[in-house]
C-alpha cells in the first residue's frame, strides 16, 4: 500500500477516513490542474484499499460542508446522498471556474469518490468556506490559500488490511448486511 496519512476521526461525524497529504500549494492560477491531479491521486489511494475497479473517466459534484449540530451522525451519509442524487455531474472546466468564484473565501477542499461505476466516477467535493469559522480564528487564515485534501471513507465494519467497497456509503444489500453483522458480533 502506498503512504498514506493514519486513519482520522471525521471534522463532524464519527466516520474514519484515509487521507493522502498534498504538499503542493494551492493557487487560484493552479486550481484546475491540483484538482486533476489530486482526482488520479484519490483513486490510486482507493484502489489500493477498495474492491472495485474505479473508472478514471470522472465527473464533479460539489458540496458545502456545514456544521451538523443536532444531526443523528448515523444519518449524515443517507442526508448527503438524498441531496446528491438531485446534483448534476460537471466537468473539470465547469467545476473548477464554480469554485474559482468563491476561491478567496475557500478554507479547505476535500475531494471524495461519491459513487464509482463502471464506466463513470463521480467526485464529490466537499468545500468549507472561510466565513463558516469563529470570528477569532478567520482574522488568522482569511489570507491562506485554502487546503485541498483526497479522502476516502472507510466503513465502520472494515477489517485491518481487508478491501472494501468504494460505494459503501450509498447503502446497499452488501452494506446493510455488513452493518448487521456488525452490530450482532457487538452483542
Amino acid at each position: 500500500m502506498a503512504n498514506y496519512v493514519a486513519e482520522s476521526k471525521r471534522q463532524f461525524a464519527p466516520v474514519l477516513f484515509i487521507a493522502k497529504p498534498l504538499p503542493n500549494i494551492l493557487k487560484k492560477g493552479n486550481l484546475k490542474q491540483k484538482i486533476s491531479q489530486s482526482t488520479s491521486s484519490l483513486i490510486d489511494m482507493a484502489s489500493d484499499i477498495c474492491w472495485n475497479k474505479i473508472s478514471r473517466n470522472c465527473q464533479y459534484i460539489t458540496s458545502e460542508i456545514k456544521e451538523n449540530i443536532g444531526v443523528n451522525y448515523p444519518q449524515i451519509p443517507h442526508l448527503r446522498k438524498k441531496v446528491n442524487e438531485k446534483k448534476e455531474p460537471k466537468s473539470l472546466n465547469e467545476v473548477t471556474k464554480e469554485l474559482q468564484l468563491i476561491y478567496e473565501n475557500l478554507y479547505d477542499i476535500n475531494l471524495h469518490i461519491y459513487k464509482s461505476q463502471k464506466e463513470k466516477t463521480i467526485i464529490e467535493i466537499r468545500y468549507y468556506l472561510k466565513t463558516s469559522l469563529e470570528k477569532e480564528f478567520y482574522s488568522s487564515i482569511k489570507e491562506n490559500e485554502p487546503m485541498l485534501h483526497c479522502k476516502v471513507a472507510t466503513p465502520p465494519y472494515r477489517e485491518e488490511s481487508k478491501k472494501f467497497d468504494v460505494n459503501w456509503e450509498l447503502g446497499g444489500l452488501r452494506h446493510k448486511l455488513n452493518m448487521f453483522w456488525l452490530k450482532t458480533s457487538r452483542n
